[in-house]
């Protein structure tokens, strides 16, 4: 039995029997996918589960819907409901209907050095790093991505053994797919680092691992942005990780100021919770102040702002090295 994809419709069929599917032709391969793949912005996951995704089944399939888009890319769009004070989270100060459907410019990414501000979630974490996904063009490549995973024919390695560094895909225990790096073997066992999400499963067996398809989609770049808390040791870095971030929630809604870039390798941050708490000055009097002014001076000449929310319905995440 076979779980199938139906691109040109958007949803997935499952136990499907192999007397129902059949190659395609040359022709067919040409064809883009008809459906278009959208966010719905300004709401919460949580709200997307109970109440947006079951009223959309009832009501809008198949069905005509009033849509706008909020972002220059087309890709985060407003659908028009009956009870819309119920669903999305609007700006505080909005005097209009007009304001509830524009975005501020400040969401969208730049290569100037003006401050900016990104909606974006947590996505993982190891020992010294925590990992975000920028929205909305991160969501909607992991989106893409995660589908196209966990529905491709996947094939064990038959020829060479792995080896550290190889990329591949890798199942964890909730039976999800990832894109995965291997990092070390020790006795047939294996600890994988899911790309994409930036966070370390360990103790894998031989089948948990999977060929990477040789396709260009698989071949991009890792989708999870690598940060450190700014004016940390490594003590305190790993101590606020294990203790706060490790325990943030999908769903809330944190504040990232980005003080220092690294040449895009890592991003130095000041971390913010939804309630306004700032996780830096939680631990900050145990550093050493050297430290916190050597990352102040490299952050003179590049600062910039992270909002982050998660907005979309994603698939279940690998979020710590307990998964």
């Amino acid at each position: 039995m076979y779980t199938v994809y139906f691109f040109d419709y958007g949803n997935i069929v499952q136990n499907v029997p192999l007397d129902h599917i059949y190659s395609s032709s040359n022709d067919l391969d040409q064809i883009e996918a008809q459906a278009h793949r959208f966010l719905l912005g300004n709401i919460k996951k949580s709200t997307w589960d109970t109440t947006v995704r079951p009223l959309i089944v009832q009501e809008k399939l198949n069905n005509t819907i009033e849509l706008c888009f909020l972002d220059k890319n087309n890709s985060v769009i407003h659908i028009k409901f009956d009870n819309e004070n119920n669903i999305y989270i609007l700006n505080e100060n909005e005097n209009n209907q007009q304001n509830k459907l524009t975005t501020n410019e400040e969401n969208k990414l730049s290569t100037n050095e003006q401050t900016k501000t990104f909606k974006a979630n947590i996505s993982g974490v190891d020992k010294n790093y925590f990992y975000i996904h920028i929205f909305p063009d991160d969501i909607l490549h992991i989106y893409e991505l995660q589908e196209i995973l966990q529905t491709r024919d996947k094939q064990h390695k038959t020829t060479d053994k792995w080896s550290i560094n190889d990329l591949c895909i890798v199942l964890n225990d909730q039976n999800t797919y990832y894109r995965g790096q291997i990092l070390s073997i020790d006795d047939n066992k294996y600890d994988v680092k899911c790309i994409d999400y930036g966070n370390i499963l360990e103790n894998l067996t031989y089948d948990h691992l999977y060929v990477l398809p040789n396709e260009e989609i698989f071949k991009q770049s890792s989708l999870a942005h690598q940060c450190r808390l700014c004016g940390f040791d490594d003590i305190n870095q790993s101590k606020a990780i294990e203790e706060v971030i490790k325990n943030i929630q999908s769903t809330e809604d944190v504040k990232i100021t980005i003080e220092n870039d690294r040449n895009d390798q890592c991003l130095v941050v000041i971390l913010a919770r939804e309630n306004n708490k700032i996780v830096n000055d939680q631990y900050q009097s145990g550093n050493n102040n050297n430290n916190q002014e050597n990352d102040k001076h490299e952050s003179d000449n590049d600062k910039k702002t992270i909002d982050s929310d998660e907005n979309h319905p994603s698939t279940t995440q690998p979020r710590s090295n307990d998964t």
